[in-house]
């Protein structure tokens, strides 16, 4: 069975959890509780998406091929997971409606990225840079929940706002929960790309005797740092409105998909 069976056998299963999510959300079934099924389904999609990425032989004997197409995939395997455990420990299902189809759209994609066969981005030689680029990846999947958290509570004020309820919104978490949440990721993913940063430096000394700051990975990877840190003091002084932190996490987002994915897609596309 090849990767791409399996990449896409593994987003459609994610697609189906989805789907399952918004017809009770739609239908205003709030009395069912599927979250067994869903994790079950869940658990399933991750077991073919680490088939699929074993199979694009990222794992050799000198280190690990880190493609596109295996980033993406690990990425996106981070985020299955991480969000598997949240509904399984607190029945997180609100988060579901734009998160799955969110990570089931890459894992569609994968098989269609440049370089998606072909080990030659970046091979790591030292566990010191493999260890980084995990924790990088491991920074984005908690970002991106932080992101999904950030679009939900930019839905909830403007329809509590405007006083239009709809089933939709209804079925989400209250205001109160999405921003605790958003903010508990948030502290978490700047931790993760203060120490992803500080470990890309290190690596950057013991490899190459220099320091790569002015690389656009970096820049725009301290942007997003910077951004992150912006946000928790204002936070804490109170000076910030629930919009205005909301978009200011999807600017530090956008900044980190550029950091990670941006520049080398272009170049992969041109060349």
């Amino acid at each position: 069975m090849t990767s791409t069976i399996l990449f896409f056998a593994s987003g459609l299963l994610t697609l189906l959890c989805a789907i399952i999510i918004w017809r009770n959300a739609l239908k205003g079934n709030s009395a069912q509780n599927p979250t067994n099924s869903i994790a079950g389904v869940l658990a399933v999609a991750i077991v073919l998406n680490i088939w699929a990425i074993h199979l694009l032989g990222s794992m050799t004997a000198g280190g690990i091929n880190f493609t596109l197409a295996t980033s993406t995939a690990i990425m996106t395997l981070l985020v299955q997971i991480i969000y598997s455990i949240g509904i399984l420990r607190h029945g997180i299902q609100g988060l579901g409606l734009f998160l799955l189809p969110a990570i089931a759209v890459p894992l569609f994609l994968i098989p269609l990225l440049p370089e998606a066969h072909a080990p030659n981005w970046v091979h790591t030689s030292s566990v010191l840079e493999t260890s980084h680029l995990l924790i990088s990846m491991l920074a984005y999947a908690i970002l991106t929940l932080a992101a999904i958290h950030a679009v939900m509570q930019i839905m909830l004020d403007r329809a509590l706002k405007k006083k239009r309820l709809s089933m939709l919104v209804q079925t989400l978490p209250a205001l109160v929960d999405i921003e605790r949440h958003m903010f508990a990721q948030v502290k978490i993913a700047t931790l993760l790309i203060g120490i992803s940063i500080l470990t890309g430096l290190i690596w950057q000394w013991v490899e190459y005797q220099h320091f790569a700051l002015l690389n656009h990975k970096v820049l725009l990877a301290l942007f997003s740092f910077g951004v992150l840190i912006l946000l928790q003091i204002k936070r804490r002084r109170a000076s910030w409105t629930t919009r205005i932190a909301s978009r200011t996490v999807l600017t530090a987002y956008g900044l980190l998909i550029l950091a990670y994915f941006g520049v080398k897609l272009i170049h992969s596309l041109l060349n």
